[in-house]
């Protein structure tokens, strides 16, 4: 049984033991290691965990091993992303993942079991950041971390409704159009 810290959606964690950690079930059977005497044994659904570390922190490979692993984000659904370099050992079950990982300026490997519940996605990256550099340099200067999406989400937007809104053809309000053409505006 290997020793677990269990953080959870809500940032509760649970320090445990866990036989299986293949992800091959939607439940974990854990035995409690915690400081609380009367918690003994938990079942927790997968559903309710953000991430596993698994076993001990270790220091990362040399540099030329860990350039030849990938770079990848691990997007959660929580709006949360963890960048990192993955091992090629990655295992993959049904309900979720572990991957052996180093985040950029790191020194620590660690193995993370994250159900595929808490993820949007793993996307490999080519370069750590891949924003132009105008978005980089904004970013430098200290605007927020989200402005930049919400930003660019709100223009795409106000895009769409103009471009909706020119193709629109005839008035904006119905009563005008049956004035126009000389039918009758009013209820009868």
């Amino acid at each position: 049984m290997e020793p677990v810290l269990v953080i959870f959606h809500d940032g509760e964690v649970l320090h445990a033991r866990i036989a299986d950690l293949s992800l091959g079930l939607p439940v974990l059977d854990a035995e409690i290691t915690g400081v609380d005497p009367n918690n003994e044994r938990a079942l927790i659904p997968l559903s309710a965990v953000r991430m596993m570390i698994v076993g001990e922190i270790e220091s990362a490979p040399g540099g030329s091993v860990l350039e030849s692993w990938d770079r990848a984000a691990f997007h959660f659904v929580d709006g949360q992303v963890l960048r990192a370099r993955i091992s090629p050992d990655t295992t993959l079950g049904v309900f979720g993942g572990t991957w052996v990982v180093v985040e950029p300026g790191s020194d620590e490997r660690r193995r993370l079991a994250i159900p595929y519940s808490s993820l949007k996605g793993v996307f490999q990256l080519r370069s750590w950041d891949s924003r132009p550099p105008g978005e980089r340099a904004a970013r430098a200067a200290g605007a927020p971390p989200h402005l930049d999406q919400v930003v660019r989400a709100l223009a795409e937007r106000e895009t769409q409704a103009g471009t909706a809104r020119s193709r629109t053809a005839g008035p904006a309000r119905p009563g005008r159009a049956r004035a126009a053409t000389g039918e009758s505006t009013q209820s009868e």
